[in-house]
């Protein structure tokens, strides 16, 4: 009988040892004891890996390719699986703080974002929502005085540089040379823009681009347009649209009036990050955490 006894015993242990095994296996990570599962991490893997495919440039070969010292692959494997992890740190923070959305929040929320993720569950919406509410009661407190408003645009007033200018833009350098000497002489930019200008939003309007900032045009259009003096003309510029003849109608500094409040905004998101940042270093530090990234079952290509 005691025989019969150990052999069952021994037989109910092997069996939890499986099926423990088994579960754990299915694990990639634990954060203060609540697990993320496989499933959970491939259904986050795979929306990531959709936008990277969707991208123009994508090509399967980019998996492979080196990042930063490591494979493309596992760099956005173990990026996938830090942001799980700091999901379920910051869901279980919010709900230790009492912090709570309703059903109806969820549900308006889960609507809209059905719209475009149609993968999306009210689960996601909710964990969405929780964070949203934390970092919310995080940065409750963080404001931007005006003295920090004006120091900022006296600091950085090449960012509120707009330019007013003219191009014309031909696809060989011969006709680009031909046309800059011509107005060299004297010709009208904008008679000549008319005449050979490909660039068919702006040929009939004399070539006039209006008025933009920093960074809107290409690299090698910008740095010429913003360097030039009112009324000047460049000599041909090659970008990948071919090559371009520009007509400076001057630069101008926005008012500190007229750019305050998007100076304002760019410092209060700024400030909240930094707390937020802060925050959740913290709760890192203290946390219990656990990969197992050999879990981690995945395919691309």
């Amino acid at each position: 009988m005691k025989r019969k006894i150990a052999l069952l015993l021994f037989f109910v242990f092997i069996v939890f040892l499986t099926v423990s095994c088994s579960a754990k296996k299915d694990v990639v990570a634990t954060v203060n004891g609540e697990n993320i599962t496989n499933a959970e991490y491939k259904k986050a893997f795979d929306q990531v890996k959709a936008q990277i495919e969707s991208s123009p440039q994508y090509t399967k070969d980019i998996w492979n390719q080196d990042y930063q010292g490591k494979k493309f692959l596992d760099v956005v494997k173990e990026n996938v699986l830090d942001s799980l992890i700091a999901q379920k740190l910051l869901v279980q923070e919010a709900l230790k703080n009492n912090i709570a959305v309703t059903d109806k929040e969820i549900a308006d929320e889960y609507q809209k974002e059905k719209e475009v993720n149609k993968d999306i569950t009210k689960e996601d919406v909710k964990n969405y929502l929780l964070i949203n509410k934390l970092f919310d009661e995080y940065t409750k407190d963080v404001k931007v005085t005006e003295e920090e408003l004006k120091k900022y645009y006296e600091d950085n007033k090449e960012q509120f540089e707009v330019v007013k200018a003219s191009h014309i833009l031909v696809a060989d350098e011969k006709t680009a040379e031909d046309i800059y000497n011509r107005l060299m002489k004297g010709e009208d930019f904008a008679t000549l823009a008319k005449e050979y200008s490909i660039d068919t939003a702006t040929k009939d309007q004399g070539g006039d681009l209006g008025e933009f900032p920093h960074g809107v045009m290409v690299s090698e259009f910008d740095q010429v347009v913003f360097s030039l003096k009112k009324g000047e003309i460049s000599k041909p510029v090659k970008t990948d649209y071919g090559y371009h003849i520009i007509k400076s109608e001057g630069v101008a500094i926005k008012p500190f009036n007229e750019v305050k409040d998007a100076i304002e905004s760019y410092l209060l998101n700024d400030k909240k990050n930094q707390v937020i940042k802060e925050k959740y270093d913290a709760l890192e530090k203290a946390a219990k955490i656990q990969k197992f990234p050999q879990n981690i079952k995945v395919t691309v290509g």
